[in-house]
């Protein structure tokens, strides 16, 4: 009975964590550089790029969303991120936009189910007999294919969604342009925002 009792008040303290949100730090590492050569354009006015757009590697960018480590004057200790990714276990929702995007030019983006490693590799909330938001797993929008993304951050569109800290999560992307788009130099940023929940 005291086995049980202990664990118990170790289960009830380990739920207690999930009672707020700590801060957590985005990394997105690269970005392809999109351009067309002149022999890759369509040559007969009034048709769009079709399948001639342009495709990033499956790895061009890498984001990682991990918490923060935090210390406690108080209690006087500090925990690393290791330990508050193993003992906070949220659900993030990584929502794009674009902002400077060419007019007539289609940005889209995708991932892969469970892409990405979890951090740490194992946690305590996998050895709970409960796991009130699943399993830590990486679930995508729209099956796995591309989504649009749009050109509006009143508009960003949910990617895909994660349970616990993760890392290294391959974004790619597809950029068409149709027969309206204007030749040039551009630059245009990506942005993500990542939303996350007790449930």
């Amino acid at each position: 009975m005291k086995k049980y009792m202990i664990f118990l008040v170790y289960y009830l303290i380990s739920w207690t964590t999930f009672g707020q949100l700590l801060p957590g730090t985005l990394d997105v590492s690269g970005f392809p550089n999109v351009s067309q050569d002149m022999s890759e354009l369509v040559e007969e006015a009034g048709l769009d790029d079709g399948q001639i757009g342009f495709e990033s590697n499956f790895d061009a960018t890498l984001i990682s969303f991990i918490l923060d480590s935090s210390s406690s004057p108080i209690l006087g200790f500090t925990t690393t991120s290791s330990e508050n990714c193993s003992e906070n276990v949220y659900r993030y929702k990584v929502f794009m936009h674009t902002s400077g995007a060419p007019q007539n030019i289609k940005v889209e983006a995708k991932t892969t189910f469970n892409s990405g490693i979890r951090f740490p590799q194992t946690a305590i909330y996998d050895g709970l007999p409960t796991q009130p938001l699943g399993p830590r797993d990486l679930t995508t929008e729209n099956g796995g294919n591309y989504i649009l993304i749009p050109n509006d951050g009143n508009a960003a569109i949910k990617v895909f969604e994660f349970i616990g800290c993760r890392e290294d999560i391959p974004i790619q992307f597809r950029i068409e342009a149709n027969s309206l788009a204007m030749a040039g130099i551009s630059d245009m940023t990506v942005h993500y925002t990542v939303v996350g929940s007790l449930n």
